[in-house]
């Protein structure tokens, strides 16, 4: 790679985390009823605002055609992705130097100069929506007297971690999911998901415990944030303003479909084709190449005696529930398999949990319904005379499944009922 392009890769990297914060600076504009709403509602959207977040996703998509360099490549940048991740998980084996390993992983960015950007959207993301509440929680346990309950990382508890994880994926890819079964492939393409998606999905784990070795987790730490439930404290609210996980998952996902974009980055995650538990990250649905900055802060957390997200107990009902939503279902199927057809479609279906930002921005898969089924309630969009847009939202379950929102502690509960029963 010549300076020349060097130069322009960068360029483009800047234009992605500036259409990042312009975009989200339009998102704030909408009704934050669309991806934070719980019950039936008419949700008004200026036609205006949309019109705005597309204008602004369409000149860089433009630009990045117009400046990205011609790529001349005899090995493509997917398979050059995937024999760096394989480096850089040797690297780890080899050494727990950080520094080396940070020196290895870097190189991810000259084979893919976009993953630069989109792994610290990503990171954002994450840091936002998962880790500040955990943090919150860990400066209020430092204080506090813990009996010496914890578990050395070593290769015996990798290969344990890894391989509960394993049968746990296993068990809604093949046997059951949470409203129906599991659609079964033909045995190779079974297999191909199966050692595929646990390397796209698995490597960050196995990551952070090599880089992570000796280190111990402390198993009273965990419990005691599930009893004390900080964290939900500081993402719940969060979820019902423009830093809430859909429309930043939506944002950042759209994004990272971009021209060429996508195939420094999120394409890993697509590699094969449709959708199945295999394919599920820890978090959401992310390929390899997004995880850099996340892991990094996660292997520091844990090199400083603070246990990750990923083992705390609200984030690995998270993580169950992102196999479940990745997994194809065996028809007949009364609601849309919204992700699922995402893996299928791959240019739509950009949200996760709720349609209504695909609504909006026409970014749903092309249908002929009038309402769509999506997570337990029922969706209907309205063109008014005057160019705005109407959501009907019809909720069919109560209460309405949250699934951005972390689990309150059971002590929680508890008091806001007391405090309503006693407000009358």
């Amino acid at each position: 790679m010549g300076v020349s392009e060097a130069l322009r890769y960068a360029e483009i990297n800047v234009a992605l985390l500036q259409c990042f914060v312009s975009g989200m600076f339009t998102l704030q504009k909408l009704p934050h009823e669309l991806w934070s709403c719980s019950e039936d509602k008419q949700i008004h959207v200026p036609a205006e605002v949309c019109q705005e977040y597309e204008g602004k996703v369409a000149t860089l998509a433009s630009k990045i055609r117009r400046s990205t360099p011609p790529e001349r490549r005899v090995v493509s940048t997917h398979t050059l992705l995937v024999l760096h991740r394989i480096l850089w998980i040797l690297t780890a084996m080899a050494s727990d130097n950080l520094g080396i390993f940070l020196l290895v992983g870097c190189v991810q960015f000259v084979v893919a100069p976009y993953s630069l950007a989109v792994s610290f959207m990503l990171g954002v993301m994450q840091f936002l929506t998962h880790v500040l509440g955990h943090l919150l929680s860990a400066l209020v346990i430092h204080f506090l007297p813990l009996p010496d309950f914890s578990l050395e990382i070593t290769y015996g508890f990798n290969v344990a971690f890894l391989s509960l994880d394993f049968l746990v994926t296993a068990y809604y890819a093949l046997w059951e999911n949470s409203d129906g079964r599991p659609k079964h492939l033909p045995l190779w393409k079974e297999l191909q998901h199966m050692i595929y998606g646990t390397f796209n999905g698995k490597g960050y784990i196995l990551l952070l415990l090599l880089m992570c070795k000796g280190s111990r987790v402390s198993l009273s730490w965990i419990l005691l944030d599930a009893v004390l439930g900080i964290s939900p404290l500081v993402n719940n609210p969060l979820q019902s303003t423009i830093l809430a996980w859909e429309s930043l998952f939506y944002h950042i996902h759209r994004l990272g479909h971009l021209p060429t974009v996508y195939e420094h980055a999120h394409r890993t995650h697509h590699h094969l084709t449709d959708g199945t538990a295999w394919d599920a990250h820890l978090f959401s649905g992310a390929g390899f190449p997004e995880e850099f900055f996340f892991l990094l802060l996660d292997i520091l957390m844990l090199r400083s005696g603070v246990p990750v997200p990923c083992m705390t107990y609200r984030l690995l009902k998270h993580q169950l529930a992102n196999k479940d939503a990745h997994q194809r279902r065996e028809g007949p199927y009364e609601e849309e398999q919204y992700h699922q057809d995402h893996h299928l479609h791959h240019r739509a279906n950009y949200g996760f949990n709720r349609p209504m930002l695909d609504m909006i921005f026409n970014t749903y898969k092309r249908t002929e319904k009038e309402w769509l089924d999506v997570n337990h309630a029922r969706y209907k969009k309205e063109i008014l005379p005057d160019g705005n847009i109407v959501i009907h939202m019809k909720v069919d379950k109560q209460p309405f499944p949250e699934l951005s929102r972390q689990n309150k502690a059971w002590w929680q509960l508890r008091l806001r009922q007391a405090l309503r029963k006693w407000l009358g």
